[in-house]
This record gives C-alpha cells, structure tokens and sequence, in this order.
C-alpha cells in the first residue's frame, strides 16, 4: 500500500490483443500501485475512462468502430494512471488497426 501522495506506478497492462480489426471486441487490465485512482487510455483521438475494479486494478472491454481503410495502421496506446493528488505516470504500446 502506498500513500496516497506517492507516485502511482503501472505494474502491468494486459490485452486480448495489439492488432485489432473494426467490430472487433477487445479486452484489457490495468495493473498499478494501490494509490492510482484514474486510468485513461488514449489512441488518436479516442479517449477511454478505464473503470476501477479493485484497488490497483482497471479493466475495460471496447468494441472497435469502423475505422475507415485510409487510417489502417500501428498507433500509440497511451495508458496514463493518476494519483489524487493528480501525479501520472503513463506507459505507450503499439497498436495495429487493420
């Protein structure tokens, strides 16, 4: 446990998968240290609240829209935990849309 004002850690991030397709469902957990208490995930322009399920643990599912031919490609997956006091960390994984 750490205090609340000491700075949040990403332990792990997990996925079903890194390359997705449109109408694709995928699935994530976000592991951190127990004072996180916000997880966002960022791609292009979409930004996803990822909901706390337990202390230290977010998990999300997210159905993938249809993404139009001409933005096919591997983009940044910016996972960002932030403490109370508003102190982040952020962690980036590479993501295909195909």
């Amino acid at each position: 446990m750490l205090a609340p004002d000491a700075p949040p850690q990403i332990v792990s991030i997990n996925m079903t998968t890194q390359t997705v397709h449109s109408g694709d469902t995928i699935s994530g957990t976000v592991e951190t240290s127990s004072n996180v208490a916000s997880v966002e995930a960022h791609i292009a322009t979409v930004s996803i609240d990822v909901p706390k399920i337990s202390i230290g643990r977010f998990a999300l599912s997210y159905t993938v829209p249809d993404v139009p031919f001409i933005f096919h490609g591997t983009y940044p997956l910016t996972v960002i935990a932030r403490n109370a006091a508003g102190a982040s960390v952020q962690r980036v994984i590479p993501i295909t849309v195909q």
